[in-house]
């Protein structure tokens, strides 16, 4: 019943991905201006020219550039309200990767080739059609699990190791150098391919990992002694590590945010010009409806909205698998409906947000999870004593 409720959901959202993101930005111009400025070899809104090969492949070199004419207003300080929307969303973004990248690297998923577990082509996709739309999709053929099996553990605890130096050097460093003000720290061209090689920030990732894991395994031969990757104490302090990392991710940006837009609510003259309008929260996070008849009067405005909507609709989607993940595990006999635990996400999202609601439900599951294998394991402990010491008593009366 809850994979069948969940999953319904998840077509739902991907539906309504579609509607808000391509349909809306077909209809209200935004689609339009894009390839009129990319047809020209300009950057909206400010006019600048750049060299258009980057890859030296002639089809992926026009879709990056028409990533970034999405992301080129976003980034460059013209448009502020929307630079601080994109940090939020880089944030809460950042979180559900990790969340993402846990998942894929179960040994139920990754041993048993599930989709889920092929997430560099989850964030390659993502990053071309949207994670409003991709998510939503991606997460359909992530199972559920109970507390009756060993769905959390991973086959290699260096896996688990590498998401945080992987996303610090795939994700975090590319993120913080395409956002440097460019000419007066980096020039126009630098920044420009910044921005491009952050599009295959899954890859970059992958890669961090890859490094990560063959270090591990040529300097520290102790990682694979078998026993202590499979021990769940140990993989559980793993898990602790990668969910505290992404805990911060999600709840730095998440207060900053917060606090700037309040602070340009109740004291606006802290503010220059109408930079406390653009921080307003209701321009940051209440994007225009897709079913209005609103047209965006210049790239940057139609990406806002573009990334309002994509970003919100992540929020539903990993909000969604997490409330249905954990009720599953933590609460099993309430059926699909928690009221106790939709108060705890809906308490957790306004103190971490939304990604970080999602990510202290799955730890939440996870260490349900954890505490079955461990008693497991003692109860297995235990039977061998007895074993142990009955043969031996048995050996002296004989």
């Amino acid at each position: 019943m809850h994979i069948e409720v969940r999953n319904t959901i998840f077509l739902a959202l991907a539906v309504f991905g579609y509607v808000a993101l391509w349909r809306f930005a077909g209809q209200n111009g935004t689609f339009g201006m894009m390839r009129e400025w990319s047809s020209q070899n300009r950057l909206p809104g400010t006019g600048e020219t750049y060299a258009t090969e980057f890859t030296r492949w002639r089809g992926l070199d026009e879709f990056i550039r028409s990533l970034l004419t999405i992301f080129w207003p976003m980034v460059n300080g013209t448009q502020p309200g929307s630079s601080l929307m994109c940090f939020y969303f880089a944030g809460q973004g950042i979180a559900a990767w990790i969340l993402t990248a846990l998942e894929g690297q179960r040994h139920s998923n990754k041993g048993n080739w599930r989709v889920i577990s092929f997430t560099t082509a989850y964030g390659l996709l993502f990053q071309g059609l949207g994670i409003g739309i991709i998510g939503p999709i991606f997460l359909l053929f992530a199972p559920l699990g109970d507390r009756r099996t060993s769905s959390v553990f991973v086959h290699y605890r260096t896996d688990v190791d590498a998401i945080i130096p992987a996303t610090i050097s795939g994700i975090i460093i590319p993120t913080i150098l395409m956002s440097l003000h460019a000419p007066t720290i980096i020039s126009l061209e630098q920044k420009v391919d910044l921005i491009r090689l952050w599009q295959f920030f899954p890859l970059l990732f992958r890669l961090g990992q890859r490094v990560w894991t063959g270090f591990i395994s040529v300097w520290l031969s102790s990682y694979r002694d078998e026993l202590a990757e499979k021990d769940p104490q140990m993989q559980r302090r793993a898990f602790r590590r990668v969910y505290t990392f992404g805990l911060y991710c999600a709840a730095v940006p998440h207060v900053g945010t917060i606090a700037v837009s309040l602070m340009s609510l109740f004291f606006p003259s802290f503010f220059a010009g109408k930079l406390a309008t653009e921080f307003y929260i209701w321009n940051l996070f209440v994007p225009v409806s897709p079913l209005s008849v609103a047209q965006a009067r210049t790239v940057g405005e139609g990406a806002h909205w573009f990334l309002q909507w994509d970003m919100i609709l992540m929020f539903c989607t990993y909000l969604v698998w997490a409330y249905f993940a954990d009720i599953k595990v933590k609460y099993p006999d309430s059926g699909v409906v928690s009221p106790q635990l939709f108060l705890r996400l809906l308490g957790w999202s306004l103190l971490f947000g939304p990604m970080g609601a999602a990510l202290l439900a799955m730890w939440e599951r996870d260490d349900v999870g954890f505490d079955a294998e461990e008693q497991k394991l003692e109860s297995r402990k235990g039977m061998a004593a007895n074993i142990a010491s009955f043969s031996k008593t048995e050996y002296k009366g004989d």
